[in-house]
Order: structure tokens, then sequence, then C-alpha cells
């Protein structure tokens, strides 16, 4: 696979929504596309299902052809266990069934599985393919599941999990750089938590146009499926 350019954001809901789709916004202005990590509930409080403005939202999104990740079935807040870090098959089928299920209701029926702060269990792995799923991005890297291949790709993560700080964000910009240089595939990731502050959005755009202008490839996580 050729060194590609991969953004996402998480945690995506009620009180975050505005400032998601402000950075969706400046993504789209500099031409770098950005896949969105959904989830049917968030925080054990949150549902998709009963926030119109969201669902409205990120249908309109899938509608203009945005590249939609599961997320897991319900997204926590930091500082607990990753969902599906642990689960061995029977517990990830009960979960990935739960949300398929919910999330196809709505109308959102993505095909990419990327679980809660990139933390994937073998059993989690074993059962994916049985839900239609064709790839899963990980901490280590991306999953294609149809075709039993690995590619490994570390992610350049802000908060949800990860760290959020000046220094931490000029870390993720030099990785970024050096990483593009090299011809390797960059993996950027944000918490829509993260978003509402002015700062660390700002450095989270430069990350990108620093991949970007370090030689990059520009696409989404539905391009690797197609390589």
């Amino acid at each position: 696979m050729r060194g590609r350019l991969l953004v996402s954001i998480s945690s995506i809901f009620s009180e975050t929504r505005g400032a998601v789709a402000e950075m969706v916004d400046a993504l789209d202005t500099e031409g770098i596309p950005v896949s969105l990590l959904v989830a049917p509930h968030i925080d054990g409080n949150w549902h998709l299902a009963k926030d119109a403005t969201t669902r409205d939202w990120l249908l309109a999104q899938q509608e203009g052809g945005r590249a939609m990740i599961l997320n897991g079935f319900d997204q926590a807040a930091q500082g607990r266990r990753a969902e599906f870090a642990t689960l061995g098959a029977h517990e990830a089928r009960l979960r990935l069934a739960g949300s398929t299920r919910q999330m196809t209701r709505i109308g959102i029926t993505p095909d990419i599985f990327a679980p809660p702060r990139w933390r994937l269990s073998p059993g989690t792995l074993e059962a994916l393919p049985e839900y239609g799923f064709v790839l899963a991005a990980s901490t280590r890297g991306l999953h294609d599941l149809e075709h039993g291949t690995f590619h490994q790709c570390r992610n350049l993560s802000v908060g949800e999990g990860f760290g959020a700080a000046k220094w931490w964000r000029r870390n993720i910009i030099r990785a970024a750089e050096r990483g593009a240089s090299r011809g390797n595939t960059i993996r950027l990731s944000i918490s829509g938590r993260n978003l509402g502050e002015k700062k660390v959005a700002q450095d989270f755009l430069r990350a990108a146009l620093a991949a970007a202008d370090h030689g990059a490839v520009l696409g989404d996580y539905r391009d690797v499926i197609a390589d």
C-alpha cells in the first residue's frame, strides 16, 4: 500500500458536534479527506438514535460521500477500559450485533471498524467479518479482513486516552512530517472532545497539512480497501 494520509475524528455527539463540524470544514477547505468514527452510544448516556440533530448531520455527511467508521457500541469516556480491547469472540459478537443493528436502523452502515482507542482484541478481529466488515484499524495498523493481510502503520492520536498537551501535539506534527517524508502511511486521529480547544484544533490541522506537504497521498480509509 502506498503511503497515505488517513485522518479521522471520534467522539461525535451533541456536545462536540459543532467543533467537529468546524474541523471537517477546515479539512475540506484544504482538500484533506476525513473519516468519521461513529458509535450508537457514548458514555452510556448519549444515544445517537435520540439525537436528531447529530443523526441528521451524520447522515448528510454520509450522503455527501464522507467515510463512516463504526467506533464500537458504547464509546466510553477517557479513564475507562477501551470497549473492545480484551473481549473474546462471543462477547465481541454480542456488541457488534447490537451496534450494527442500531446503526442500520439509523441509516448508517459502515463496513470499516475501529474500536475505541484503536485497541482491538483477537476475539473482535475474529468476529468482524461475520458482520460484513472488510477493514479493521487498530493501534498496530490496518487489517484487511477480506484477504487476511495486515499493513503495519502506527496511529498518531490526540485525546481519547492519548495526550493533548502542547508537547504531545508538537511530537505528533514532527512524527507526521517524518513519516510522510519516508513514504509511510500516516494515521492522524483526534477526539471531538478536544476540538473545542482552539490551539489543539489548530495543531491537529497543522499535523495533517505537514503530512500532505511532505508527500503523503491524500485519501480516506476506504482507499485502503481499493489498494
